[in-house]
């Protein structure tokens, strides 16, 4: 959340796996760490400007894990919160978000 929240695409992108997917809200999903870097820097252009994300649940077995949990962001459109899920791989000895999808519960003004 640290490089998201200073306006950093690429380096919240870098939690990805390359070959990951992105799945937003009410659009196509987003594969691979550079689209998802580009899907970043749109919503970043278009106001979100903070995140904060309360992590609920987290479990898994060998090379994989899940999170589960709530967010809110907040920026120009005003706040916005939902609940996410996110599957972390192991890939080279390092734990890189796998899918990352999530549901919008209150959502922003437009």
């Amino acid at each position: 959340m640290k490089a998201f929240n200073s306006g950093d695409a690429a380096g919240a992108a870098s939690l990805y796996d390359p070959e990951g997917y992105f799945m937003p809200n009410g659009i196509d999903p987003v594969k691979g760490r550079a689209g998802i870097e580009l899907y970043l820097k749109q919503d970043m252009s278009e106001g979100v400007k903070s995140c904060q994300i309360i992590t609920e649940e987290v479990n898994g077995a060998g090379d994989w894990a899940f999170e589960r949990g709530s967010y809110h962001l907040n920026g120009t459109r005003g706040p916005e919160s939902g609940a996410y899920l996110q599957i972390w791989k192991k890939v080279n000895g390092k734990w890189l978000i796998h899918n990352d999808c999530f549901n919008v519960i209150k959502p922003a003004k437009k």
